[in-house]
């Protein structure tokens, strides 16, 4: 072989640490760093939808839709809620607990929801929607203050699920020839150029093509 002959060991490939734009592949790993942070928050999002957030707000929607039937609803209560001392932006809540009348039994409800300051007084009279077929089911007509937190609750979540697409997107967007620039291929493979095709020289005569036609018969 020419590279034993000529004693000349034969190329090999080397990695090369710095890309065609001449950036080194730590600058690399740094600018990919913000690939991991809006990960980690599409990550978290997605778990905190699929966890709480719409099973929450699916449920209110179905409670609204059961609950058809109207009956009179008196607040008999509003249960404190201490703020949490260890956190300095909690603060003091209540939660309003509903009495009703179905068909002569009693029910008495506390709401999931708790506010500062309370939407209701005690002996406030509400209307009641409950639940035909489960009387304790219920919702108080015109409060929506449920609906409203998980409904905000999902879009939340959504926002944070969106973070990683989105800053995809915007970088390649911004970037939109480093995959030719740094040598990667739209497959994610490297690019491995083969060697460039020698010139070809022309013959010093004159040139002669080919023709399909047979040549004329000679005479003898």
């Amino acid at each position: 072989m020419a590279s034993e002959q000529s004693g000349t060991p034969a190329p090999t490939n080397t990695v090369n640490h710095r890309d065609a734009s001449g950036n080194s592949t730590a600058g690399s790993k740094k600018g990919w760093s913000w690939a991991l942070i809006c990960g980690l928050f599409s990550l978290v999002g997605a778990i905190l939808l699929v966890a709480s957030a719409a099973p929450s707000l699916i449920n209110e929607v179905q409670l609204r839709r059961d609950c058809t039937e109207l009956t009179d609803g008196i607040v008999t209560q509003l249960v404190f809620n201490p703020a949490d001392e260890s956190d300095e932006d909690s603060s003091d809540t209540w939660t309003p607990v509903f009495r009703y009348s179905v068909n002569g039994h009693a029910y008495e409800q506390k709401s999931s929801i708790a506010s500062s300051p309370p939407p209701y007084k005690v002996g406030q009279a509400v209307s009641v929607l409950y639940d035909p077929a489960d009387p304790s089911r219920y919702i108080v007509k015109g409060d929506d203050a449920a609906f409203v937190l998980w409904s905000l609750l999902v879009m939340m979540c959504l926002a944070f699920t969106a973070v990683f697409p989105v800053a995809l997107m915007i970088h390649k967007a911004n970037n939109p020839g480093s995959r030719r620039v740094s040598g990667i291929s739209p497959a994610g493979k490297p690019v491995n150029p083969g060697p460039l095709p020698k010139p070809s020289q022309k013959a010093a005569g004159p040139s002669v093509t080919p023709s399909s036609k047979e040549p004329d018969q000679l005479p003898y």
